[in-house]
């Protein structure tokens, strides 16, 4: 019996062993069918290629041209659309996504909605120039008369205590942000 429990023992080392080694490694001291082994290879390179997440800077929406939240965006009859929060997250693979809460008031009727854009960006010193999501550069959709659309980014700065100013599409609007966790 003792020699069977050693057998077992070693048995169990040894698969240890295998299993601690590199994953190029492990594929190829197994004894595997050509399938096997490349099913080996890229579940072992998977979890790499998922950990590696951008990083990503997010701030907070504080004014509107120079108005503090919440601010108006839209008015039509008795129906009027305010923007009561936003936040921007910047990647460091160069995407952007703007997320903002609006409240819609018709009459006695209040509703919440939520907002969510997204696009690339590219950097030039302290200099953002934001593109939409099919990369080309936003502009402004004059056909819906005054209304803002806050996802129109164009340009922004970098300002001292993590401030950033952006500007929109219409040229006129400036979109004020302070960095979360400053």
């Amino acid at each position: 019996m003792k020699r069977d429990i050693g057998s077992t023992l070693a048995t169990a080392a040894a698969l240890a062993a295998t299993l601690a080694l590199p994953s190029p490694a492990r594929a190829q001291s197994t004894a595997a069918t050509p399938d096997t082994a490349v099913r080996t290879q890229d579940s072992a390179a998977a979890p790499a290629a998922a950990t590696a997440t951008p990083v990503e800077t997010r701030y907070t929406l504080v004014q509107v041209t120079g108005r503090p939240l919440p601010v108006e965006t839209e008015q039509e009859l008795r129906c009027r659309e305010e923007v009561t929060a936003g936040t921007l997250a910047l990647r460091d693979d160069g995407r952007w996504r703007l997320e903002t809460t609006k409240r819609e008031t018709c009459g006695d009727r209040v509703e919440t909605d939520l907002d969510d854009e997204d696009g690339t960006y590219r950097t030039e010193g302290s200099t953002l120039h934001f593109l939409d999501d099919d990369g080309r550069e936003n502009t402004s959709d004059w056909s819906l008369g005054r209304d803002l659309d806050l996802d129109e980014l164009k340009t922004g700065t970098t300002g001292e205590g993590g401030a950033l100013s952006i500007r929109l599409a219409d040229d006129k609007t400036v979109l004020v942000f302070h960095r979360e966790g400053r």
